[in-house]
């Protein structure tokens, strides 16, 4: 039992030293790198626990505290305010398959012109399952995955 304790605690503190790494990017960032980015064990060990309470998630996301924004969040933005903002009438345009506000999302969503035509069948055909009741976040959601078979690509 001993055996396992200190082998538990040998662990705890010496892998976080072991995983350091330069900060940028998404793998070194966070609000531990923002307090500090020496490669000592201590700067190691106090980044880990500070990273362990405010995971660097947020950072990854919005690329705030020190870490790069990731390409999908980044890609995603333009489309998510597009649906937001125009949801009333991607709503009643997808039900009848066509309209400026579904050819411009199409767009958005790196459709070419003969996929953003296919875009507005899918939507006609299975407006029911791609509206639900979630508002524009899972609209967004659902086109989007719709899209991604027709071969769009954000």
């Amino acid at each position: 039992m001993k055996k396992i304790l200190a082998l538990a605690v040998f662990a705890a503190f010496v892998a976080p030293a072991a995983f350091a790494s330069n900060g940028g990017g998404s793998d070194g960032c966070g609000l531990g790198w923002e307090i500090t980015n020496k490669k000592s064990f201590l700067a190691t060990t106090t980044r880990g626990t500070t990273n362990a309470f405010v995971p660097p998630t947020f950072g990854m996301t919005t690329g705030t505290i020190g870490c790069d924004q990731h390409s999908l969040a980044k890609n995603e933005i333009p489309g998510a305010e597009f649906v937001a903002s125009n949801y009333d009438n991607l709503v009643v345009e997808m039900a009848s398959g066509n309209g400026e506000n579904l050819q411009a999302l199409a767009r958005t969503l790196g459709c070419s012109d003969a996929a953003a035509l296919e875009l507005g069948s899918v939507t006609k055909a299975n407006f029911e399952s791609l509206v639900g009741n979630g508002g524009a976040v899972e609209l967004f959601k659902n086109v989007k995955a719709s899209s991604a078979v027709l071969g769009c690509s954000i």
